[in-house]
């Protein structure tokens, strides 16, 4: 929809490894959008028709991306600077942050966090895994959507008329099974 309206021009998916072909077979099949898949087996010939200037983050406009590569040193600060205005995580629960985090969950964290920090992309967290119950895990992918939402209230339940909970609900939808 959003690049229907002309809001945004370019896209990224990021995934695991091995969700980079399904992601792109769906994104192909149902949007009619032709993305490049991103990780240590394509990037030679994604590369190989760039000038030495550019970016594949740039040039491509619609990426799906394993995480685990980006999140690496080696390409994580060029794609944040070339990141898509509009980008899906896919299995964001394993990007969150939480006292028994991994390294690996440590640096998918960082990485969505300095995506995040300039303001001006639009982020979807996608999860079909549910809610470990790790308040500050749980916070930490909030964050991500509005810092706002470290003041949520930590303990008891949060009254249906305070404000950010309401601005929350306009960032949330969840399924059920039944739905």
């Amino acid at each position: 929809e959003m690049l229907d309206r002309g809001e945004i021009d370019r896209i990224a998916v990021l995934c695991p490894p091995h969700l980079c072909d399904q992601w792109q077979a769906e994104l192909s099949e149902k949007f009619h959008i032709e993305a490049e898949v991103v990780r240590p087996g394509t990037i030679s010939k994604l590369e190989r028709d760039l000038q030495p200037s550019e970016s594949i983050f740039g040039v491509y406009p619609h990426l799906v991306i394993s995480i685990d590569y980006i999140k690496s040193d080696r390409r994580r600060d060029d794609f944040i600077n070339e990141c898509p205005e509009f980008v899906i995580v896919d299995e964001a629960h394993t990007c969150s942050a939480g006292a028994s985090q991994s390294s690996s969950q440590q640096r998918r964290h960082a990485l969505l966090r300095d995506l995040m920090k300039s303001g001006e992309r639009h982020l979807v967290l996608a999860t079909a895994t549910p809610h470990s119950g790790i308040e500050t895990a749980f916070r930490s992918l909030l964050e991500l959507l509005d810092p706002a939402f470290a003041d949520l209230p930590v303990e008891g339940r949060i009254e249906a008329s305070h404000p950010l909970r309401q601005k929350l609900a306009q960032h949330f939808v969840q399924r059920r099974r039944a739905d």
